[in-house]
């Protein structure tokens, strides 16, 4: 998440919405099921929660609701001018120690250097603050080209304990092998500028057969299946709050 004119970045993440025609159903399903269940149960009145990597900030709503004081962080303003913190990932002008959680949906992908971002995350996070991430696995390239890399469990296993974390209390894969199939299906027939109004139409119908299709069978199929393949990971894991768990410098 380097500083860079990104337009496309301004339009990232408006909502969660998940309309059943929708090519990236699954992926928009998952990450607001995972960030809605963990928010909603972490969050406690007058927590300090930062939204890092905000874009349209589609869970400001949801952290207000929850009695949680809202500052949103992002490398550009986006459209509606209401993003609290413009700075880069790895380097956010604030205090040490300033909030109770973090939420960071997203992004980590589009970092350079993904280790760098999640240290000054625990940076920011108070002795026993909890951190909630998301993270692409199986999904297509977006913001291109500002779109770097793909992050496993054992990645964060290995790394949060080096960063000022606990180990994940939470480390969910979403989504697997149908519902990857669906989102690829759903890429397939996404429209351009030059599909005509007939084949919109086909390829709406089309993507939602196919997402039905799934949604009917992915939970049921879903302990046959073998997982190699999902869609994309969420993380919940707690800052060390003793001062010799030290994070080490990347």
């Amino acid at each position: 998440m380097s500083k860079f004119d990104s337009r496309e970045l301004i339009q990232r993440r408006d909502a969660l919405k998940i309309p059943l025609h929708h090519g990236h159903f699954f992926v928009l399903r998952h990450i607001k099921m995972f960030t809605y269940t963990h928010l909603t149960s972490i969050i406690k009145p007058g927590m300090k929660v930062a939204d890092v990597g905000c874009g349209g900030q589609p869970l400001r709503s949801l952290i207000k609701s929850c009695g949680g004081n809202y500052t949103s962080v992002d490398v550009v303003q986006n459209s509606k001018n209401s993003v609290d913190i413009i700075a880069d990932i790895s380097s956010i002008p604030l205090p040490s120690k300033s909030f109770d959680v973090i939420i960071c949906t997203e992004v980590l992908e589009h970092c350079f250097d993904p280790q760098k971002a999640l240290l000054e995350l625990s940076r920011l996070l108070k002795p026993s603050g909890a951190i909630i991430i998301t993270t692409p696995f199986n999904f297509g390239l977006h913001e291109v080209p500002y779109d770097f890399i793909r992050l496993t469990p054992f990645y964060i296993e290995y790394w949060f304990p080096k960063l000022g974390f606990k180990a994940p209390n939470v480390l969910q894969l979403n989504g697997n092998e149908l519902e990857v199939m669906a989102t690829v299906w759903g890429q397939i027939f996404a429209p351009t500028e030059k599909t005509s109004f007939l084949l919109k139409g086909i390829f709406v119908i089309l993507r939602v057969l196919m997402n039905l299709v799934v949604l009917a069978v992915s939970d049921l199929l879903q302990p046959f299946l073998p997982r190699y393949f999902f869609l994309n990971m969420g993380c919940v894991a707690y800052k060390h709050s003793d001062i010799s768990s030290t994070p080490v410098e990347t």
